[in-house]
């Protein structure tokens, strides 16, 4: 029998890569952590040795490329995976993993993933197209960063997110997220971002909320 939170990880987890094809029987391999705002769940440099996928709440992938100085990398959406690049290759991890919220994981470690996929090689694809998908989206968010200017990468970052966690209001989509997470994510400062949806561009299509951002329905 699962316990409550292996239910609620079945059922938040349906369409996640490799959690979603566990089946009842290999979820008893997993295990509940919880990271409260501001908390870490682990950073760059420890060994990769579990598995996570986010069942409710918001982390954020993240470098500190200088002192003082921090650059998200992607936030993390329930139902996506999290540490899976480490895990896959068995290096440390490249990035600190930061909650933006009270956040609740479903986490397997790397002993019984490691005894789960010789029990279950298929289970390996799943894993790697995974990790294919990951990368691929880091790159093309450090080829947005180099090549388009902020309105763009703000128009983008904001369908994007819009579209993986945005909440259906009334009025349009809200994103649940502050503007300095936002201007962490595009890599600018605050202001930047606050004068970009104050601009022409994005006034008349956005509704500013204290911790969220609303696009309108056109």
């Amino acid at each position: 029998m699962l316990t409550p939170f292996q239910s609620r990880a079945e059922r938040a987890l349906t369409e996640t890569p490799f959690f979603g094809e566990l089946g009842r029987e290999s979820l008893r391999d997993v295990q509940r952590t919880s990271v409260r705002r501001g908390d870490l769940l682990f950073a760059k440099g420890d060994a990769s040795d579990h598995l996570f996928a986010l069942v409710s709440g918001q982390v954020k992938l993240f470098s500190t490329p200088a002192p003082g100085r921090e650059m998200s990398l992607e936030i993390i959406a329930p139902g996506e995976l999290v540490g899976e690049l480490g895990i896959v290759d068995a290096t440390p991890r490249h990035a600190s993993v930061g909650a933006l919220a009270h956040s609740e994981l479903a986490t397997i470690g790397r002993h019984a993933l490691e005894a789960l996929l010789e029990r279950r090689p298929e289970l390996h694809a799943s894993l790697s197209r995974a990790t294919t998908r990951s990368a691929a989206r880091l790159a093309e968010r450090a080829e947005d960063v180099a090549f388009l200017n902020i309105e763009r990468r703000l128009e983008k970052t904001l369908a994007d997110l819009a579209g993986r966690f945005g909440e259906a209001v009334e009025r349009g989509t809200r994103i649940r997220l502050r503007q300095q997470d936002l201007a962490d994510v595009l890599g600018v400062s605050r202001e930047s971002v606050s004068r970009a949806l104050a601009g022409p561009s994005f006034c008349q299509r956005l509704e500013l909320g204290r911790g969220s951002i609303t696009l309108l329905r056109e």
